[in-house]
């Protein structure tokens, strides 16, 4: 086993170094890139290693246990790796496509499970290194530490990759047994990225409770070492841990520290060789559960009848937003950065200013008479109802821009069907694009309507603003249609990358082209109309006209180049 394990490992650190090898401009520049990053993380954990040791000396202001940085620091790694290493371990024995031919060789089952997990633990040992090897270093020079210190910690450091591994590798071995395989990849990916969304809205979770633009703070000395003092007395097994590891080094004997150490060591080394030693079984039976998948036919003749019952362009559009809820990842990635937007506008919008004022009550300034036309324009372009309608207009085009770029891409690799079948590319590209304009509209008329009832602003001009709304929101969803057309990745396996790079920079530059003309005339129709009220009609009528016309020319170039770029798609 031991042989086998070992070739095999070596040949996937060669196949790594294959890939990751190249001497082409843009390598380089990432390899610099990835140097100066590490050299730089290095020295960061090292500043607040020496940094964090201050508080702990004798002299300190703030008494603070010496144990409580190295416990948080295993926690925080602990928590780290087990996201990472559940995401590597299900890649690892699974996901990589050689099971079935290693399945089948002369090797050992074992062995195969093992190599799998251990040729990915240099790179993550280099990372952890480099993220908590300085800092922890650092706090032990700061502290004058023996070397007791310096090799039970860092010991215990290395091992904690092997927590998220086994933990990883028993979930993937449970879950391949219910679900298939892609499904669960599909699911591990959108849960991923729902972490990283939520913790992006709660670093946004304090800028709630700043009105004033500051937050005053009143944390004496002796409440911070309270504070520390609890962190240290937690019942976790990593806190136990640092307190041991310090107790230890000072020649000391803490029945609750070595617990800590020894639970820690049972939760990394050991956990991970039970799993090493006593599931390849397990993983043998999720590899043959994967062969015997297979799906089955349900309703596919209700279905088809239903089908007959709608038009091309329904069935298409119907068919894009089984897709979007089917595919997890696509919901995470849609829905969670578009979400993400809507909250960083709303606070930009809603939240108080440091005077105790937000932009909602901008248009309710007092004005004097005498102040020149202008500035009565200005801010009447800036009154509650035009807010909330730009508000709505950013809502739904944060949440439907996306889609309508990846539209076509949805196909992947059926796309060779839906270019076979019976229907014009034009047809295609007004069925892509009906199918992420309708929700928008219904998300704009709704956003109106809630922002009604927190702001209670004026219903007269309630008809212009969804006119301009709805025809802005036609044209910039067309072209980012036509830009997912035109610059489609019909081969991708990442939701993230449906469209290319220079197709998601086309699109925007098209969207600010018309955006900005048509936002500027919609305003200053609403402004003028506010100021000279007698030829409020006149203005307001002439705003319409020009958006609609600029609209009706972004349709039918849009829908031309729509159309061009269905027919150099690859059938």
């Amino acid at each position: 086993m031991l042989t086998d394990t070992w070739l095999l490992m070596k040949l996937y650190w060669k196949l790594d170094g294959r890939t990751g090898s190249g001497r082409g401009p843009w390598r380089i520049i990432a390899l610099i890139i990835a140097i100066l990053g590490t050299i730089f993380m290095i020295v960061m954990s090292a500043i607040t290693g020496w940094g964090l040791s201050f508080l702990v000396r004798p002299g300190s202001p703030v008494a603070l246990p010496p144990g409580i940085l190295p416990g948080l620091m295993l926690t925080v790694v602990l928590l780290g790796v087990l996201f990472t290493g559940m995401n590597q371990s299900m890649k690892a024995l699974y996901l990589n496509g050689d099971l079935d031919r290693l399945m089948v060789a002369p090797i050992n089952t074992r062995a195969v499970m093992v190599s799998k997990l251990l040729s990915r633990l240099p790179w993550t040992f280099v990372i952890l290194f480099a993220l908590t090897g300085p800092a922890t270093i650092a706090y032990g020079i700061g502290l004058g530490a023996g070397p007791v210190y310096y090799l039970l910690g860092l010991l215990m450091l290395l091992c904690a990759p092997l927590f998220g591994l086994a933990v990883g590798a028993l979930l993937a071995m449970v879950l391949v047994r219910v679900m298939p395989v892609d499904r669960l990849n599909e699911l591990m990916t959108a849960a991923y990225a729902l972490v990283g969304i939520l913790i992006a809205i709660a670093a946004q979770a304090p800028r709630l409770y700043m009105t004033g633009g500051e937050v005053e703070v009143t944390l004496t000395g002796d409440k911070f070492a309270d504070f520390g003092a609890s962190l240290a007395r937690m019942p976790i097994p990593t806190m136990w841990a640092g307190q041991g590891l310090m107790t230890l080094d000072a020649g000391r004997f803490d029945p609750t520290g070595l617990l800590g150490i020894a639970l820690y060591l049972l939760l990394t080394l050991g956990l991970f060789a039970l799993v090493i030693t006593t599931a390849d079984g397990l993983y043998l039976s999720g590899w043959l559960k994967t062969q015997s998948a297979g799906g089955k036919r349900r309703g596919l003749e209700a279905a088809g009848e239903r089908a007959k019952r709608r038009t091309p362009a329904m069935a298409i559009a119907l068919k894009d937003w089984r897709m979007r809820l089917r595919d997890a990842r696509q919901l995470v990635t849609i829905f969670g950065v578009g979400f993400m937007a809507i909250v960083i506008g709303a606070l930009a919008i809603f939240r108080p200013s440091p005077g105790g004022e937000n932009l909602m009550n901008l248009g309710n300034m007092d004005i004097p008479v005498t102040a020149p036309a202008v500035v009565h324009v200005l801010i009447a372009m800036f009154s509650r109802g035009a807010l909330v309608s730009m508000f709505g207009f950013y809502v739904g085009f944060s949440l439907l821009a996306n889609m309508a770029s990846y539209a076509m891409a949805l196909e992947g690799q059926s796309f060779p069907l839906l270019k076979a079948a019976p229907i014009r590319g034009r047809d295609v590209w007004s069925a892509k694009l009906r199918g992420v304009y309708l929700p928008f509209v219904g998300v704009f008329v709704v956003t109106l309507v809630v922002g009604w009832i927190f702001t209670r602003y004026s219903l007269a001009w309630a008809p212009y603003a969804v006119a301009i709304g709805l025809m802005a929101g036609y044209a910039i969803l067309a072209a980012n249609t036509s830009a997912g057309f035109r610059y489609a990745n019909l081969e991708w396996t990442d939701p993230r990358r449906m469209m290319t790079q220079s197709g998601g920079l086309v699109s925007l530059l098209i969207s600010l082209a018309y955006g900005l003309p048509a936002a500027i005339i919609a305003l200053l129709g609403f402004g003028l109309a506010q100021v000279y009220f007698h030829w409020a009609w006149l203005f307001a009528g002439v705003a319409l006209l020009l958006v609609a016309g600029m609209t009706l020319i972004m349709h039918v170039i849009m829908s031309r180049w729509g159309e061009s770029a269905w027919d150099k798609l690859p059938a």
